[in-house]
Formats: C-alpha cells, structure tokens, sequence
C-alpha cells in the first residue's frame, strides 16, 4: 500500500505526520519504508539520522510506502506529483483547521480528484489542530465539505511530542499522543 501525504500549501507538517504515521505503523508491525519526494529530504534526513526507518530504495520488501511530498507545487503541470497520485492507494491531504489553509488547499484537492485511480481513497487529515480556538472548534464536517474530501475521524493536535519526534524519534511520542498516532495510522489503511 502506498500512503502518499500532500498539500501545495507549506508548513501544513507533511513531513512531520508522515513520520508519524510510518513509525507508529512499523511499531504497529508493518514493514514500512519511504519516499522522499520532497526536494528538502527531510525524510532522507531524518530517517538515517534518527528515525532508523528504511528509505524505499533500500527497502524492496514492505508493506507500506509512506510518500511526502515538496512544500510547494506547481499544478498546472502534469508533474511527477500526478503520477505519485495515480498510484498511491491513500492520498492524505494534510491541512491545518484555517480558513488561509483551507482556501489554499481547494486546487490541490481538484489535482488529487483529477489524477487519483478507481479504488484509491482520498482524504483530509486535521493538523496542528488547537482544540481550545475558536479556529479549532471548527466543524470538521463542514471544512471537509468546504474541501470537497471527507475528512479523517482522528486528527493530530499541535503537541510537543509530534514536533520532538523530528530530533528525538518516535520515542519521544509515548501515552495518548502515541495512542492517537496509532490510532489515526490505522484509521487510514481502513478507509475504503
């Protein structure tokens, strides 16, 4: 299966959830590896750095390939990115809970609906989210509907563990935040 996490809005935390979510599904028990699309390498990095998880390239054999990609995007192109779209199984919309967010993400949602194959999913995933704004509070409903792609049932708070799992690896993430990842992980292999 390939998870492939986008958005051509920067700073949305691809990178950061894509760690997430590998190193909560290798912990989980899936053999997880990555590809690194994103021009910066942040993956690259952090995976022979810190994290310790294999880069697809030199893993052949896994169960699942988790795909970040670049901060910006040019979708007026038929780039690599509509490729990567075409066949991954889940495309994963990261987005923050904001209107200038939200806004911006509207052409990234109509690339991935143009590109993305029978039977692949697409959906929205909440991040940085601060439950206690009004900003926050928002109804998700009506976000994903604003979006046009339904959105995920779990969503990642703003949280220290998430941000220190960059430098610290997924050690850092433990009790309910590593719960949460977990459970979030989950969430999109099931949905269908």
């Amino acid at each position: 299966m390939r998870i492939t996490f986008l958005n051509q809005k920067g700073g949305v935390g691809k990178s950061t959830v894509s760690i997430l979510i590998g190193a909560a599904l290798q912990s989980a028990g899936y053999r997880v590896a990555f590809d690194d699309q994103d021009p910066q390498q942040s993956i690259r990095l952090w995976a022979s750095q810190v994290g310790g998880l294999p880069l697809l390239e030199n893993s052949p054999e896994n169960d699942i390939i988790i795909c970040d990609t670049p901060g910006r995007l040019d979708l007026n192109q038929s780039s690599p990115l509509s490729q990567l779209i075409a066949i991954s199984n889940r495309n994963i919309l990261v987005c923050e809970k904001s209107l200038f967010s939200t806004h911006a993400s509207v052409p990234m949602v109509e690339f991935v609906k143009r590109y993305q194959q029978p039977g692949a999913r697409s959906c929205v995933l909440f991040n940085k989210v601060r439950s206690t704004t009004l900003v926050g509070k928002q109804n998700v409903s009506e976000l994903s509907a604003d979006l046009g792609l339904p959105a995920l049932n779990n969503f990642l708070p703003l949280a220290a563990p998430f941000e220190n799992v960059q430098t610290m690896g997924f050690n850092a993430v433990t009790g309910k935040h590593r719960e949460l990842v977990l459970t979030l992980a989950l969430e999109i292999l099931k949905e269908s």
